[in-house]
This record gives C-alpha cells, sequence and structure tokens, in this order.
C-alpha cells in the first residue's frame, strides 16, 4: 500500500515527532494502515519482499535461536520468548508445533514480509514483520538480545544476509 503524497507527509512527521514508536502507535496516530507506515520508512530501516516469502523466512528464523514473537492488537501486546519452532503446511495454515511458540497462521493472508532495522522505545532493534492483505500486522518477530540487553551479533548477521538475498532476489 502506497500512501497519497499528503499522507506520506503526516506519517513522516508523526515519525519524526515520536522517534522509536511502535509503528501500529504511528498508524493509528495518522489514521492509516501499518503498512503505509512501513512504506514511509527510509529505506535503511525497512526493506519489504513479498508475501510468497513466507515459509522461507520462518525456516531460516528456525536457526536463529531465541527470538521474541510479538502480536500488538493495540489493546494488547503478546510476546513469547524462545526458538521460532520449525512449522508445516495443513488445511490452509502455517502450523507452529513447539513451545513456548506454537499456533497456527493462514499464510496466506501475507501479502509482505518487512525486515525492520529502526530504534523502538529508545533501543537499537531489528525485526522480521508480516503484513497481511489488509495492511495490518500479522504479527513481528525480534531479535533476541544478550545479557547486557546488545542484539545478538550472529542474528544480527542471519537478519542481514536473509533481507539483502531476498531483495535481491526480489529485484531480478
Amino acid at each position: 500500500m502506497t500512501p497519497t503524497a499528503e499522507t506520506a507527509t503526516a506519517i513522516r512527521a508523526d515519525l519524526a515527532a515520536h522517534p522509536g514508536s511502535a509503528l501500529e502507535d504511528v498508524a493509528a496516530r495518522t489514521g492509516v494502515s501499518f503498512a503505509e507506515v512501513l512504506a514511509c520508512l527510509p529505506a535503511d530501516e525497512a526493506v519489504q519482499v513479498p508475501g510468497q516469502h513466507f515459509e522461507e523466512v520462518m525456516a531460516e528464523i528456525t536457526r536463529w535461536g531465541e527470538i521474541t514473537l510479538v502480536i500488538n492488537t493495540g489493546d494488547v501486546i503478546l510476546e513469547a520468548k524462545g526458538d521460532l519452532p520449525a512449522g508445516s503446511v495443513a488445511q490452509g495454515y502455517f502450523n507452529l508445533h513447539g513451545r513456548p511458540i506454537g499456533g497456527h497462521i493462514r499464510a496466506g493472508a501475507c501479502a509482505g514480509v518487512a525486515f525492520v532495522s529502526r530504534g523502538l522505545f529508545g533501543m537499537e532493534a531489528r525485526s522480521v514483520q508480516f503484513i497481511d492483505t489488509r495492511g495490518g500486522c500479522m504479527f513481528k518477530i525480534y531479535l533476541g538480545r544478550d545479557a547486557t540487553r546488545a542484539l545478538i551479533p550472529a542474528q544480527v548477521a542471519a537478519f542481514e544476509a536473509l533481507r539483502d538475498r531476498l531483495a535481491q532476489a526480489v529485484a531480478a
């Protein structure tokens, strides 16, 4: 979803006024979709690829170690920390078989995957954000942190490698 020039100006003004805000909060304050906010982030903060890469992205993340899966409905921000379990497709869902992270995701509803590198609430952050067909955020996967709350370098390297590989494949 590409915002109009007027909408993009409002989104960028809100991002500047509230650096480090959750993108859902920016969308709510400006009255636009999550996808429109993502589209207004600078190129060095967000790289998007089509949702057809959903299963590939999920499979790669299973090798990253402990992550934080976040679902933000606006009224609830639910977090689950752990290794992302392997998934399989059945009955129209991508099924995660694990604990503490498990569940069923309608993968066909994923219109895009965004690799986001931006501060959140004053801390450096990296996340993979899954966008639905209505322009909303299905869920996010944040990279893990070490005992000093720093991002884990191996995960950052894996994130950047996957982001760059998929971006190049889409551009080709």
